[in-house]
């Protein structure tokens, strides 16, 4: 009788081995389409002018957006981000390369928020992430400096290395219609000198650790207790999370 029962034991087992693999595939699947397991360069399909990856991207992102210093976006928006960053972090490219046009859009389009640009040096990425911070500051006084900062981040090269060159930023200027004849300015200003000591002083004193890093604030308020830090952490968007921190602030 035992033997008798075999073939239907197994065709059980097979029928449950069927339908786990059939659950692991669509599984494998939602999870591949959500870009889980994507390692690409988030910079890979870009277009590319005169060697300059990201110039076309970087202008449809911008186009019609105020940039007024170090801020992109409405000077009437009611929350301000504060977004701490590095040029040669490789964790800010991925951030404002993949997060970044859902924040421009959803958020700073709409004139729900605007966002402030504090670009740090840190020491592990010095000097050449000096050079390109002037360059970046010295931008602002003529409302260009996202434009700089993003197409550093599309053609960002290794961090161990020292890419970060005066040729290279003249490069991007000359490739970048919105760049083209600006004055690429490498070494520190007056002007120049005090953005970078204000992002310095106030990374400083919200106990800013690593880049990127992102607060919210009212617009109104400067205060340290005014910015909230947003918690990248965990599973879902680094978008959803700023724009959900926003919501918040905004109620």
């Amino acid at each position: 009788m035992a033997r008798a029962d075999e073939p239907t034991e197994v065709n059980r087992r097979g029928q449950l081995l069927g339908v786990a693999f059939l659950l692991v595939a669509v599984l494998f699947a939602v999870l591949l389409g959500t870009g889980a397991f994507s390692g690409s360069d988030p910079a890979e399909d870009a277009s590319v002018v005169d060697g300059v990856r990201g110039t076309e991207e970087t202008t449809v992102l911008l186009r019609g957006v105020p940039q007024e210093g170090i801020t992109l976006g409405r000077s009437e928006a009611p929350v301000t981000i504060v977004e701490f960053v590095d040029l040669k972090c490789p964790a800010c490219r991925t951030f404002t390369l993949k997060e970044g046009p859902a924040i421009v859009q959803d958020l700073v389009r709409s004139g729900r928020a605007k966002v402030e640009l504090r670009v740090l040096a840190l020491e592990s990425f010095r000097p050449d992430t000096l050079v390109g911070r002037t360059a970046v500051h010295a931008l602002a006084e003529q409302g260009k400096a996202w434009n700089m900062a993003e197409l550093l981040y599309y053609n960002q090269g290794p961090e161990s290395e020292a890419w970060l060159t005066p040729a290279l930023l003249r490069k991007i200027a000359g490739a970048s219609p919105e760049l083209r004849g600006a004055p690429v300015v490498v070494r520190p200003t007056p002007a120049t000198t005090r953005m970078g000591a204000e992002a310095e002083a106030l990374a400083d004193e919200l106990e800013v650790t690593g880049t990127p890093s992102i607060f919210v604030r009212p617009s109104g308020r400067t205060d340290k207790g005014a910015f909230e830090r947003v918690d990248l952490r965990g599973t879902g968007s680094d978008a959803g999370k700023v724009a959900s921190a926003v919501s918040d602030l905004s109620r």
